[in-house]
């Protein structure tokens, strides 16, 4: 054999004494080994494939689509008892001085004909869910609001409040689901502040460990008073009074 070969270690750099390392025909022979063997450990289940995969930075190809025009479909439809505005609940834990007089059922409606089919297996399950729907009504929006609760002349940031004037008219309800017929694509709620006819982006449950953070701070809201809570709407027109 080569003196020059013979004189080298046979074990790889970073595992033995520092400076030696593999001829290129062992390095070779190992990578060769490695190929071979790596594939058969993934399928033995003894080595995760996904714990092989190089580095990957592909976001840096979409650097410039961040600010691109999004397009959304509606996946259903809201179905509500509430025709306008007023008396719909501006949130879906209130529950008092609204039109008909407390929390309301309705239901939400997938498209059919939109292969939604089978999407709502196992949603029965859970309590709540949320509803993420297009507030398609409104126009227009300002950077400074004016909740209903607080000080009447105080003014928060449009993206520090709940407000349904936004930027893009997003909304996120919180809704305690009752019944869910999947055959039909229907899944019946309560707690509704949606319009009827309001279109239906996405559902998602309603999970504590992931959604709920009871200790949290809430801001400005924090530091309402009783008398600066004005949620409730009243009194009401007589037409709402008539259906209480």
């Amino acid at each position: 054999p080569d003196k020059k070969t013979s004189r080298q270690s046979i074990v790889p750099p970073g595992r033995g004494a520092p400076g030696l390392s593999l001829p290129r025909c062992a390095m070779a022979g190992h990578r060769a080994c490695v190929g071979l063997v790596l594939p058969l450990l993934c399928r033995a289940g003894v080595v995760d494939p996904r714990s092989l995969r190089p580095p990957l930075e592909y976001t840096d190809a979409f650097a410039d689509h961040a600010a691109a025009p999004v397009t959304l479909t509606p996946i259903g439809v809201i179905r509500s008892p509430y025709k306008e505005r007023f008396g719909t609940p501006r949130q879906p834990t209130v529950t008092t001085q609204v039109s008909g007089g407390g929390a309301q059922r309705g239901c939400i409606e997938l498209w059919p004909d939109a292969g939604l089919d089978h999407t709502l297996r196992g949603l029965a399950g859970f309590d709540y869910c949320w509803a993420i729907t297009l507030m398609h009504l409104n126009a227009g929006w300002k950077p400074l609001v004016r909740p209903p609760r607080g000080p009447r002349r105080a003014k928060q940031g449009v993206f520090a409040t709940r407000a349904p004037h936004r930027p893009n008219p997003i909304a996120l309800s919180a809704l305690k689901v009752v019944e869910v017929d999947e055959a039909a694509l229907r899944v019946t709620v309560e707690g509704l502040d949606l319009l009827d006819g309001t279109p239906v982006l996405d559902l998602k449950p309603y999970v504590p460990y992931a959604d709920s953070f009871p200790r949290a701070k809430a801001g400005w809201v924090d530091e309402v008073r009783a008398e600066e809570d004005r949620l409730g709407y009243w009194p009401p027109p007589p037409h709402l009074l008539q259906q209480q």
